[in-house]
Order: C-alpha cells, then sequence, then structure tokens
C-alpha cells in the first residue's frame, strides 16, 4: 500500500510542471497562428493561456488586441478591463476599453470609462484627448436621442448565406434593380461577386462572368460609371489576408469590350500615390465630367483616412482625371472617413465616419453638397447606424431600397460582430410602437399621474432606461426599434409596481404592449425596526471607482453616520420580494452587492467579517422585517465582473454559501446564481 502511495505522489509531482506550463504551450499556439493570420483561432488561445496564467497581463493584452482586430468587440472589452488602470504598460487600454463597451451598445458603462480615462491622463496631449472623448461621449448620449428620430419607413434585412458567410462581404454595388455586385473575403482572398434576385431572392453568389482574371492579389470595392462603360475598382497587394484598411490599395479600371472587359486599367501614379492606400472609389457624372471620389491616408488631408475628389472629361475616353482634391475639414476629420457614395437626385454625399459624433464605430453621415462646398455631416440614424460599424452605404437608382455592410448582430440571424455581412434596406414599413391602457386593479378606472418607462433589456441582461412619461390619461405609447427586447415598468405613488417584458421580432405586427392594471398598495401598521449593528463607515458619495469605506476601529451603528435615515423597501426582483429596512447608500442605475449570509443575531466584531473587508469594500446590512433576519452585505459594485471576483474570494474566507445581487436604483431587484 506504501509503495503505490508513494508511486501516485511520485507521478503527480512528474505531471504537476507540465500542468503550469500549459499556458506557455498556449501561448506559443497563439502566437503561431497569429503569424499566420489566424487571428479567431489565436485569440483564443491567448484567452485560454490567460485563464491558466491571470497574473500575466500581457496574455489579457494579447486576447485584447487579437479579438479587438477581428471586432469581436465584446470579447476585447472582457480582457481589457484587466488593463484599463495600468496605464504604465498600456497606456491606451482604458481607452480602447471604452470603445469596445460603447461598440457593445453598454453606452453607460463606456461613458464612465471615457470620464475615467481622460481623469488619470498625465499625457502632454490631453486637450486633443479631451476632444476625442468628448466626441466619443456626445456619441453616447446621441444612442438615447436617435431612437425618437428613427426612419420609421426603413426596413432592415440581414441576405441569406447564399451572400453572406462567415468572411467578410461588403462594397455592394446596387448594379441593377435586380442585380447586386458586391465583395467577399471567402477563400481568404478579396474578391467581387454577383447576384441575382428571382421572385424575391437573392441567388447564390458566382464570379461574373468575363471578369478580368486578377490573379494572387485582392481585389475588390467596385464601382460603376453613369454611362456603365467603365468599372472601377482596387487591387490590393502586399498581404497574405486581407486587412481592410490595413492593406494597401490602389484604382483600376476596365472597359467594356463588347460583352467582356478589358485588363485592368491602373489610374495615374498622382492618383495612386505610393507609400499610400487609395481605395473604395464611387464615380458619377454631371455636366459632361465624370468625378471620382476615393478615400485615402495620404499627406495633405485631415488625419486618417479622408475623402478626395478628381474628375475628367466625360465625353472623351481618352482623358485623364485631374489632380485630387480633399474634400476638405467640414467632411474630413482627424479619424477615418471612408466609403462615399454620392446621391446625384439629391445632391447627398454619404459616406462612413468614425471622427463625427457616431453611437458605434463607423456610423453612415450625409451631406448636401458639391466638389469643395458641403454643409455639416448629419448622422443618418436608425435603423442605418447601430453600435458596430456600418460602411458602404448606397442607394438603388430609384432610392426606394439599398445596401449597407455592417458587422451588427442582427436578431438570430447574426449573434456576433466578427464579420461583415450584407444587408438591404427597403421604404414603406409601417411604424412599430407599444401603446397600452393603465387601470385600477378594483374599480377598472382609468389611472393617471402614472410613471411610465421604457427600457431596453441589453444581451447581457442589463437594463438601460430609454425614456419616460407620465401619463395624464390612463394611457401610454413609444415608438420601438425592430429586433430588440424591451421592459415596460410602470409606478405610481399608493400602489404597487408593475411592469412586463417584450420583444419586436414579430413581423406580423406593428403594435406591442397590452392593457395593464396596477393594485393599490396595502396600508400597513408603523413596526418599530430593530435596527442591526454593524461596523461604522465614514460618509463617502459614490465614485465610478467603488468608494473606499474603511471601518474604524471602536466605533459601532454605523445607521448613525449616513446621510440617510432608515428606509423601508420593498424588493421588485422575480426571485427576491421581501420588505427589508435599510440605511445602505442609494444610487442610480444598476449596481451589484455580494451577501455573505442572513442570521438573527448580527455581531460585526466576529472575526470571521473582518477577513472579509477588502479595500474599497463596504459592509452593509438589511433587516428583512416579516422573519426578523439581518442581511449582511459587501458593496457596492459598478461593474458585475468585480462582484464575481469579490464573490469568489468570500467562499473562500468562509462564506461558501455566499451569493451575488443586483440593484436598481437603490432596490434589490434578484438574487444572482
Amino acid at each position: 500500500m506504501r509503495k503505490t502511495t508513494l508511486l501516485l505522489v511520485m507521478a503527480l509531482l512528474a505531471v504537476q510542471p507540465l500542468f503550469s506550463q500549459n499556458w506557455k504551450k498556449l501561448q506559443k499556439e497563439g502566437d503561431a497562428l497569429y503569424s499566420k493570420g489566424q487571428y479567431p483561432e489565436a485569440a483564443s488561445k491567448y484567452e485560454q493561456a490567460f485563464l491558466k496564467k491571470p497574473k500575466d497581463k500581457d496574455l489579457a493584452f494579447k486576447a485584447a488586441e487579437t479579438y479587438a482586430s477581428i471586432k469581436d468587440c465584446r470579447k476585447a472589452a472582457e480582457y481589457y478591463q484587466y488593463l484599463k488602470d495600468d496605464n504604465a504598460r498600456y497606456p491606451e487600454a482604458g481607452l480602447k476599453y471604452a470603445r469596445n463597451l460603447k461598440q457593445d451598445g453598454r453606452y453607460q458603462d463606456a461613458k464612465r470609462e471615457f470620464d475615467a480615462y481622460l481623469g488619470k491622463y498625465t499625457g502632454s496631449n490631453k486637450a486633443l484627448l479631451s476632444e476625442i472623448i468628448s466626441t466619443e461621449i456626445a456619441g453616447c448620449e446621441l444612442s438615447k436621442e436617435l431612437p425618437a428620430r428613427a426612419n420609421r419607413e426603413a426596413e432592415m434585412k440581414i441576405l441569406s448565406k447564399d451572400i453572406n458567410t462567415n468572411a467578410n462581404e461588403f462594397g455592394p454595388i446596387a448594379f441593377a434593380k435586380d442585380i447586386l455586385y458586391f465583395s467577399t473575403t471567402a477563400g481568404g482572398k478579396a474578391k467581387i461577386m454577383r447576384s441575382q434576385q428571382n421572385s424575391g431572392s437573392w441567388s447564390k453568389a458566382a464570379t461574373p462572368e468575363s471578369f478580368p482574371l486578377i490573379q494572387n492579389d485582392h481585389y475588390c470595392n467596385g464601382t460603376l460609371s453613369t454611362d456603365g462603360n467603365r468599372f472601377y475598382f482596387t487591387i490590393c497587394r502586399g498581404t497574405s489576408n486581407w486587412g481592410a484598411l490595413s492593406t494597401r490599395c490602389e484604382i483600376f479600371f476596365t472597359l467594356r469590350q463588347g460583352g467582356a472587359w478589358s485588363q485592368p486599367i491602373k489610374l495615374p501614379d498622382f492618383i495612386n500615390l505610393s507609400n499610400f492606400t487609395n481605395t473604395q472609389p464611387f464615380v458619377y457624372s454631371q455636366n459632361g465630367l465624370e468625378y471620382l471620389i476615393f478615400s485615402s491616408n495620404r499627406t495633405g488631408g485631415s488625419g486618417g483616412m479622408d475623402l478626395w475628389m478628381s474628375s475628367r472629361d466625360a465625353t472623351d475616353d481618352n482623358s485623364e482625371f485631374s489632380f485630387p482634391a480633399n474634400l476638405g475639414p467640414v467632411i474630413n476629420t482627424a479619424n477615418d472617413e471612408v466609403t462615399p457614395f454620392y446621391d446625384l437626385n439629391e445632391g447627398i454625399l454619404y459616406f462612413s465616419s468614425n471622427g463625427h459624433v457616431s453611437i458605434g464605430g463607423f456610423d453612415v453621415f450625409k451631406s448636401i453638397g458639391t466638389e469643395d462646398n458641403w454643409e455639416t455631416p448629419e448622422n443618418v440614424g436608425l435603423p442605418f447606424n447601430s453600435s458596430a460599424d456600418d460602411l458602404y452605404y448606397v442607394l438603388s437608382a430609384d432610392g426606394s431600397s439599398g445596401f449597407l455592410s455592417s458587422n451588427r448582430t442582427f436578431g438570430g440571424q447574426k449573434t456576433n460582430t466578427r464579420d461583415e455581412d450584407i444587408f438591404e434596406f427597403t421604404t414603406g414599413v409601417k411604424k412599430l410602437m407599444v401603446q397600452g391602457q393603465i387601470a385600477d386593479s378594483e374599480t377598472g378606472d382609468p389611472l393617471v399621474d402614472v410613471n411610465v418607462q421604457l427600457l431596453l433589456i441589453q444581451t447581457d441582461g442589463s437594463e438601460e432606461m430609454m425614456t419616460q412619461q407620465v401619463s395624464d390619461d390612463g394611457s401610454y405609447q413609444f415608438d420601438l426599434l425592430p429586433n430588440r427586447s424591451y421592459k415596460i415598468a410602470l409606478s405610481k405613488t399608493g400602489y404597487d409596481n408593475m411592469s412586463y417584458l417584450f420583444a419586436t421580432n414579430d413581423p406580423s405586427t406593428s403594435i406591442y404592449g397590452k392593457p395593464v392594471t396596477m393594485t393599490k398598495t396595502p396600508v400597513q401598521t408603523p413596526q418599530t425596526v430593530n435596527r442591526p449593528v454593524a461596523t461604522k463607515t465614514p460618509v463617502k458619495k459614490r465614485t465610478n471607482a467603488n468608494p473606499v469605506k474603511t471601518p474604524e476601529e471602536g466605533q459601532s451603528d454605523y445607521f448613525d453616520d449616513y446621510e440617510d435615515d432608515v428606509y423601508t423597501l420593498t424588493a421588485i426582483g422575480p426571485n427576491d420580494n421581501k420588505e427589508y429596512s435599510s440605511n445602505a447608500p442609494r444610487y442610480p442605475g444598476t449596481y451589484f452587492k455580494v451577501q455573505l449570509i442572513a442570521l438573527k443575531k448580527f455581531n460585526p466584531d466576529y472575526p470571521r467579517y473582518s477577513k472579509v473587508l477588502f479595500e474599497e469594500v463596504t459592509m452593509h446590512t438589511e433587516f428583512l422585517t416579516d422573519k426578523k433576519l439581518t442581511r449582511v452585505l459587501l458593496g457596492d459594485f459598478n461593474e458585475r465582473d468585480t462582484a464575481q471576483e469579490i464573490l469568489r474570494q468570500v467562499k473562500k474566507l468562509g462564506f461558501p454559501r455566499a451569493f451575488m445581487v443586483k440593484y436598481v436604483d437603490g432596490v434589490r431587484y434578484g438574487i444572482i446564481r
């Protein structure tokens, strides 16, 4: 027996170093995959390595950067959060964390992190950074304004798998009412494809017939001249994998020759400047001239990718384009302006930018004007823009429909932001809204002075209040967006709160909602509350960084030192609706606590509690009115991940049944298992 035990111990000791070195193997595998351009697989390896060695922030950095490169904003944010406070080693991690939160649609969290990053920044260009962050925060604020101004006559739908793949599909061209050209990176190389619509469905995409053969290079971003005889596009060289704006491109055209197209002809070097990328051409003809608008990072612009314009004599096939002119600072910013489209009928330039105020990364903007005279760009709003990147906006010839490319999630049809897909939009759709009546449950009479809130349910289950109204006639009505989850929450003094959930995913209806009844709150006889005793905590206002509330030795009965009096609440969570009294600080929005235990008698001096009073953690209590129990909690945490980490630690320190609790506007909302 002893010999067997000894052999087992020796075997475990021999295996243990292998387990401890697994993270190194995963890191090497990630590096090898990254060098081959297999970024999703590399990101997964870095993530696994970091989970095995969570103290190595360089692994978190690799995971965050690689997830960001494939536009997986949720995963990128998850790993940037480990780096956001280490400005010395990762100086831009906090900014990238905030931007990825924004592109995940977590606007309130993004605003907080933008402010936090700017507050900690000590570099010499803080004035410029302040301007950039102000624009980002303005985009977060714009996200709340746009729903009321949304184009309710536009329907957005994602094209089928006959066109969209797990690669990137972009650069749609409304060639004709029933013919679509677009670009794809399926197979590893960017190329132009064609699809035709039959009986309302687009055919499986195929390579255009008679198109010139282009081998070993990426060719994409096409545009057709007004007379249909010239097709402009880009050829991009220098990398084995498509990198969008990071891949250097040059603009070519091909001439229609009967039923075929000529070999590609490169535009002059003063358009295709060496060492710069020149891409995403769009051409149109007006007053005998053919105009070319394209995006380039050449010198002489505002910074990043700018929009430039050139023209030539459209009546002479041999004429060359003029030297390009920058569209100017009204259009171009210090960031990127890309994917131009000019609607000649309306005189409107459409383009995408991440430098103007956007609700995501790239948003679509429009500006009225010609050549060097443009009005201030306007965000085209919803449903064309999203919290993700929205690019390549184009209209059909009659303006009744169009296409764009986006990496947005879209209901159950597209569940991540890793690849761009082509969306089609049409007009004539009914306006979506929620409406209903509010009545007293006993009398059936309409209720007035009811506060009605419309909340958006995020993909992670969190709620964001979009708008609210006080009903003065016993009814309510709000405009909605398609393919969203919402909550209606009603409150009125003297009545129990009421709420219900719904989703705007039913194509057969445009009106949601239901009549609701509210019940009067029973009048209760005031009771004397036995206030629990806890460690005294100095009063501090809550900040984004979770306030430091360190107990002071020899002090007790912390209720006497809070600014607020004891108050009685009824929790509203689905699995936690008991009445309780507390005077813990109440904050707006969603935050979290960790409940350690609930017991009859609470002694704050008991040694087990001192073990879990970590830095920046405060101990709170809640007294259950009916059961005469005292809940003991730690809080307050803005981030759910922070609460989960505290929970993990306290379970190891003598509280194995501890759990996390969610609070909304200071009220206990529910237990999170």
